[in-house]
């Protein structure tokens, strides 16, 4: 009985193994580890999306994860790389307004970090007080897959530009301008970015006052009005002489929607510590943002956002978090899968036994009926065996079935004396 027992046993357990293995497999692929490596793609070069990608980049590597920065011509490339699964790019920068939901298939944002400015600089004796004095000037605007360029289009700028000085961005647009091939540069980035400071505290070099710039903004919804106090560059210098009213648009970050969801959790803590602070234009607290009047929002952001970190994020390392909600999900499989095995086992041992004595029952029968008929001393040695092996089997029944042992025992002993009465005779 009970080696047949054991062999039941073995085949559930090697069954519970197999499931085991096939849930791990199955975790495996549908809450797979995080990547080790991020492809990020993030605009022109000493931009302003790259100095805050460096940062997310520091931030990132304390938990043993790459952020690999890759330049691009501007939001355009930026989604198309994203959108494109061949290429692998996983997060990038986009400006709000630069690109329609269409565009940004598969995708989601992280939440809008922080206002981007847009400049206009120009070399000039007197003030240009408003957009037209740019008119027949030449201006260098950016690629055209920049949000630079939609605006300048939308706003009727660089008409009369030469192309190849109309496309001219970053370090190339400010020499240009500094040595008089452009009349004006249209140029975005960070209040704190080097180059703008450095434009900005420029005594050859003015920066375009807005004072429609509330205007603007009705008209185009995805533009910011901002204001750049007076002397906020130097307050003993008072650079600038008066408040320059600018527009700006708001920056997102994007990532692809089968991006890891500890990697999203990473990103959304790497944001908040980079852009959570007060800033020029902003209170603290103001960004990250909980939506993206653009692109669809990650409820992982979101929730990170709203409530915060986990309890797994907020004590254990990045690293091990993963494993933990393997090793959660694994023990969840085997409890759904053991609590209904627990409440059969009781019904299933039982089964078991009753159906083992049951066939020493039915031995017992079919030998009774052959000792009545049985006369050849043969024939009686071969049913004592018989009847010694039911004896032996009828003792391997567990205690607490002693009402059947004894049952058996009796009709044992009662077929005993029969058989020993025919041997004497």
């Amino acid at each position: 009985m009970f080696k047949k027992l054991r062999s039941y046993l073995m085949i559930g357990l090697v069954g519970l193994a197999t499931i085991l293995l096939l849930t791990w497999t199955v975790l495996d692929y549908y809450l797979p580890t995080p990547p080790k490596e991020i492809l990020a793609s993030v605009g022109i070069k000493n931009g302003s999306n790259e100095s805050f990608a460096k940062q997310y980049q520091t931030i990132l590597a304390r938990s043993g994860v790459t952020l690999e920065i890759h330049n691009s011509a501007g939001t355009g490339e930026n989604i198309e790389r994203l959108s494109n699964p061949k290429l692998k790019y996983q997060l990038g920068f986009a400006t709000d307004g630069i690109a329609d939901g269409s565009q940004a298939k598969n995708l989601l944002s992280l939440g809008e970090v922080t206002y981007l400015p847009y400049w206009i600089f120009y070399r000039s004796t007197k003030e240009w007080v408003d957009l037209d004095a740019l008119k027949g000037k030449r201006i260098a605007v950016g690629a055209e897959t920049t949000g630079r360029y939609k605006l300048a289009q939308a706003l009727h700028l660089g008409v009369n530009t030469p192309p190849e000085d109309l496309v001219l961005s970053g370090e190339s647009a400010i020499q240009a301008l500094r040595k008089g091939k452009v009349d004006a540069i249209l140029t975005s980035g960070a209040f704190t970015l080097p180059s703008v400071q450095d434009l900005l505290r420029d005594p050859s070099i003015r920066v375009l006052n807005f004072p429609r710039a509330e205007a603007l903004t009705k008209i185009f919804p995805q533009l910011r009005h901002l204001v750049l106090p007076a002397g906020i560059i130097d307050f003993e210098k008072n650079i600038p002489p008066h408040d320059v009213h600018i527009i700006a648009a708001s920056s997102s970050i994007l990532v692809r929607q089968d991006l890891h969801p500890q990697i999203i959790y990473l990103l959304a803590q790497a944001l908040e510590e980079v852009h959570g602070g007060f800033g020029p234009f902003n209170t603290a607290g103001t960004f990250p943002t909980q939506f993206d009047s653009g692109y669809p929002m990650s409820s992982i952001a979101r929730d990170y956002y709203k409530n915060g970190p986990s309890f797994l994020n907020k004590y254990l390392p990045f690293w091990m978090t993963s494993y933990i909600l393997r090793l959660l999900a694994t023990l969840a499989t085997i409890m759904a899968i053991a609590l209904p095995l627990f409440k059969f086992l009781p019904k299933l041992y039982g089964w078991y036994v009753k159906r083992y004595t049951d066939q020493l029952f039915q031995g017992l029968r079919i030998l009774h009926i052959d000792l009545r008929s049985a006369t050849e001393p043969k024939q009686l040695k071969a049913i004592e065996g018989n009847l010694n092996e039911i004896e032996r089997s009828a003792h391997l029944l567990p205690m607490r079935h002693t009402d059947l042992y004894f049952s058996l025992i009796g009709k044992i002993d009662s077929e005993r004396k029969l058989l020993e009465k025919k041997l004497s005779a």
